[in-house]
């Protein structure tokens, strides 16, 4: 015997639907036939309601496909937010996202793990141990959602680097290529659908050959199976209550109407079909996207006082490196390493800077955590000096490359055999001996954390605030447009520090 359920849930206008009986693809169908009186709700309000750390989140390509870079990408982390970065990123929609939601009112039932599927109008919970159970969490998610309906801002994206969601179709064109969810990955989804596999592997085999109109988003597609023609369609993406939904119609009589009537069917709920356009747009799962080419800002900048320092002069200038070592810091040093002295040397720091070098200076704290600080000049000493991308390219440049030389083992090694005589070094402010510095290495254990730090004073904070706000304000100034690009490079190192390390710390001058 089965027994098969059915709930319909409504609280004020809103209804939740729980079935084990009617799929997503055949809701969706009943909702689109005129006489239904009942919307999915917009896949903006859905992705932006429950507020928590992402710890899965499944996406899919809105980029030109290339063996280079992967059609749908499925991570996982502690807390995703800070793991993506537009530049890698920022061509992926967001497919699905399991969120640790935190709710506001500490009695509510609903908390812990959920799954939002925007572009389904689904979420999904833990199993409920009873009937009750379900029901307040199920009130309490259409609640939440009823508030975000009404507010007068449309939620705030989670995954802010991820792609844009597009609102006017307008802006949609040229589309050139069509791909077909894999089956595979379709049975991976978080809320698969048998029947939506089938539908995949029938789209897999099928002929789909796509034209495009230079000046809309309307596709000609050739379809047909084992590479005969048998019709074609038109597919466009049209409005679709706060949505998007796809036109399918005969372009013409079919040739073998059974077989183009069967892909035509099988496209028809755009769940399945991602198009991709000139413009820079995807459409897929009632959703167009299109790539996130915005600069997100850098997370990790700091403006420090450098009050008494001279930010262009980088170390004290005298000759030969046993000579640097030995000025640095003393009576009459104003340069940018006497400053990294006064910051960090409370603790254990090493000079490192010559020929060779890991990183200027080392700093080592009594938690165990290690910094490798790379410093460069400022241009010059003025006030007004301007965003300067090329200021960064050199110092970020050396923190890469020098990236995997901080490993514990290698580092002791390394600095176990000094290059010069004696190496400049300070404890709890007062000048030490290099080799208790690489003695204090050897108490770290594998736990500790290693960070990379950039000191580069030439990016001001009153400039660096006045070029963000006016990018905000949808007016950005040239040194707007240099920001972006700093941004950008920053993003990129970053990503190569985490690769091994913990994180990045870049430091202006405020």
């Amino acid at each position: 015997m089965t027994n098969q359920l059915t709930i319909a849930l409504r609280r004020n206008r809103l209804v939740a639907v729980w079935s084990d009986i009617t799929s997503e693809a055949e809701l969706r169908k009943w909702l689109r036939q005129g006489a239904a009186p009942y919307r999915f709700i917009p896949a903006d309000i859905l992705a932006g309601t429950f507020r928590g750390d992402g710890k899965m989140l499944w996406m899919h390509g809105v980029h030109r496909r290339r063996s280079t870079k992967a059609d749908t990408k499925a991570l996982g982390g502690i807390r995703l937010q800070d793991a993506l970065d537009t530049i890698e990123d920022g061509s992926y929609a967001m497919t699905a996202a399991k969120i640790d939601f935190r709710p506001e009112d500490d009695a509510a039932v609903l908390r812990d793990l959920l799954t939002v599927s925007p572009n389904k109008s689904r979420i999904a919970w833990k199993r409920t141990s009873h009937f009750p159970m379900f029901l307040a969490a199920a009130v309490e998610a259409l609640d939440l959602l009823e508030k975000a309906l009404v507010g007068e801002d449309v939620p705030e994206a989670l995954f802010s680097e991820l792609a844009i969601r597009e609102t006017d179709l307008s802006r949609v064109r040229g589309a050139f290529d069509i791909s077909v969810a894999d089956p595979d990955q379709v049975r991976g989804e978080p809320d698969a659908d048998e029947q939506r596999v089938e539908r995949a592997e029938l789209l897999r085999d099928a002929l789909l050959e796509v034209r495009g109109e230079p000046g809309s988003a309307k596709a000609i597609v050739d379809v047909g199976r084992d590479g005969i023609p048998a019709g074609t369609l038109t597919i466009k993406p049209v409005e679709d209550a706060g949505a998007f939904a796809l036109d399918v119609r005969y372009a013409g009589p079919p040739a073998v109407e059974s077989i183009a009537r069967e892909i035509k069917e099988a496209i028809a709920e755009g769940d399945l079909l991602t198009v991709f356009y000139e413009s820079g747009h995807a459409f897929r799962g009632r959703e167009i996207s299109r790539e996130n080419l915005t600069s997100t800002p850098f997370p990790n900048l700091l403006f420090e006082d450098f009050t008494g320092f001279m930010v262009a002069k980088e170390k004290p200038k005298v000759s030969g490196d046993q000579a640097i070592h030995d000025a640095i810091a003393r009576k009459g040093d104003d340069s940018l390493f006497a400053w990294v002295v006064r910051r960090y040397g409370g603790d254990w720091l090493l000079c490192d800077d010559g020929a060779g070098e890991i990183a200027d200076f080392l700093h080592l704290d009594n938690e165990g955590t290690l910094t490798a600080i790379h410093v460069k000049a400022a241009d010059n000493q003025s006030l007004d000096r301007r965003v300067a991308v090329t200021r960064f390219e050199q110092v970020v440049s050396q923190a890469e490359k020098n990236i995997r030389l901080l490993g514990n083992d290698a580092l002791i090694e390394r600095l176990s055999k000094p290059r010069i005589a004696a190496p400049a070094a300070w404890n709890s402010g007062h000048r030490a001996k290099s080799a208790d510095f690489v003695q204090q290495l050897h108490t770290r254990v594998a736990t500790d954390k290693t960070r990379v730090a950039i000191v580069q004073p030439h990016l001001l904070q009153a400039v660096h605030d006045q070029a963000r706000a006016a990018s905000q304000a949808g007016h950005p100034s040239p040194d707007s447009y240099s920001l972006a690009l700093l941004d950008n490079l920053l993003h990129s190192t970053r990503r190569t520090v985490t690769g091994l390390w913990d994180d990045l710390t870049v430091i202006g001058c405020a």
